[in-house]
């Protein structure tokens, strides 16, 4: 049951994505020829509105085809292999029609730079959407995790701190050490720093610079985290133990929804900023196989606890992917919504539209390279789920 509701939250994010295209493009009366769910042969498929809607067999992925974007190389859209003239001289897109002054007038290709810009945008803004409203069920639920200490260990290194020494009420809001710096909003980025950099901690004895604030006072301090040999890691000696704030009223509650979401973002950022450092190997990353069976085990896990606990996981796990997913899309590379976004961005500059010979060759080479990764990356999950190395 865990697997089946995992596989069906993916495919409710990955919809909310293409559905923020699919708006924009009815809105600027761009053809869309296809709107699917899933990737391969379809399986349900209707045609409606002169849009043809389609659930397909493999549910990774999806689709908002317009006229015009996936023959951006030639600038003819007239020639894709699917194509038809019917008897009434309509442009047929196996069942889904056109007449040519629409296909000329509004497909992708030629549409202003600033209606390709909100196309492009909008898949990724959806995503940040749905994180935030996720978010706001979150706070209200179970409130934000503030970093303010609640108790310093007697004889521990935040006891030894200086000039400082820390003590409860302290809200932590920088760590830096020689290498590392990283802005503090909840005490899960005080965890995860201490994790990503427990290994120069305890070989290279790094101290630990602690910057917070005390009665609305900003103070520095320096720490040496100790290795606990029971543990196998460093620690500073501070518990953040029951610090929650639960919002009480919408602003409050509006602006922690924000802090959570802000928390998914900042931290996918930091994912990629850490595997290109090579702090992070490519195996340790994860495509939609070793998603599904993560999020399945975390929902058959939380289901022992009940319904609601089932429906806390999965919000949380559905603003984390989804955030994910709106960072991903929006890097700069061609194919990606990133990438399309920097075109779109680069005609609006030069006022012109970009030699589509160049903008078909980028997105088309860098397409075969994401599916040449993406193969890659599926080995890999049913390699860990075979070895049983997922975790």
């Amino acid at each position: 049951m865990g697997i089946v509701i995992a596989i069906l939250a993916l495919g409710f994010i990955i919809f909310i994505h293409e559905f923020g295209h699919f708006m924009m493009a009815k809105l600027f009366k761009v053809p869309v020829r296809e709107f699917s769910i899933g990737m391969g042969p379809r399986v349900l498929t209707k045609i409606w509105h002169n849009t043809r809607y389609s659930l397909k067999a493999f549910p990774f992925g999806g689709s908002c085809a317009m006229i015009g974007e996936d023959s951006a190389g030639s600038g003819d859209f007239t020639e894709a292999e699917d194509v038809k003239i019917d008897e009434n001289g309509l442009y047929d897109f196996d069942g889904v029609k056109y007449t040519k002054e629409e296909i000329d007038n509004n497909n992708f290709s030629v549409i202003s730079p600033v209606k390709k810009f909100f196309i492009c945008i909008s898949g990724p803004a959806m995503n940040f959407l749905l994180a935030f409203v996720l978010a706001i069920f979150l706070v209200q639920l179970v409130g934000f995790d503030v970093p303010v200490i609640n108790e310093v260990s007697v004889d521990s290194a935040a006891m030894d701190a200086t000039p400082i020494k820390l003590q409860s009420g302290d809200e932590i809001i920088e760590l830096e050490t020689p290498e590392d710096k990283e802005k503090v909003i909840a005490y899960r980025d005080i965890m995860i720093f201490m994790q990503l950099n427990n290994d120069d901690f305890k070989e290279k004895h790094y101290p630990l610079v602690i910057t917070f604030n005390r009665d609305g006072q900003e103070y520095k301090t320096l720490v040496y985290p100790r290795y606990n040999e029971e543990e196998d890691r460093v620690l500073i000696g501070i518990s953040f133990k029951n610090m929650v704030n639960r919002p009480t009223n919408i602003i409050e509650t509006f602006k922690m929804a924000g802090k959570e979401l802000y928390f998914y973002v900042k931290t996918t950022v930091m994912s990629l900023k850490l595997l290109i450092r090579g702090k992070l190997k490519t195996r340790d990353i994860s495509g939609p196989v070793g998603t599904v069976a993560v999020m399945g085990d975390a929902i058959s896990e939380a289901s022992s606890n009940g319904v609601g606990s089932i429906f806390y996981t999965l919000a949380t796990l559905i603003v984390l992917i989804s955030s994910n997913l709106g960072v991903m899309n929006l890097l700069p590379i061609p194919a990606l919504d990133g990438g399309r976004i920097v075109f779109a961005a680069i005609e609006m500059i030069i006022g012109r539209p970009i030699d589509k010979n160049i903008e078909g060759m980028a997105n088309t080479v860098t397409m075969v390279l994401l599916l040449i990764f993406m193969v890659w990356i599926f080995g890999m999950d049913i390699y860990k789920l075979l070895s049983g190395t997922l975790y």
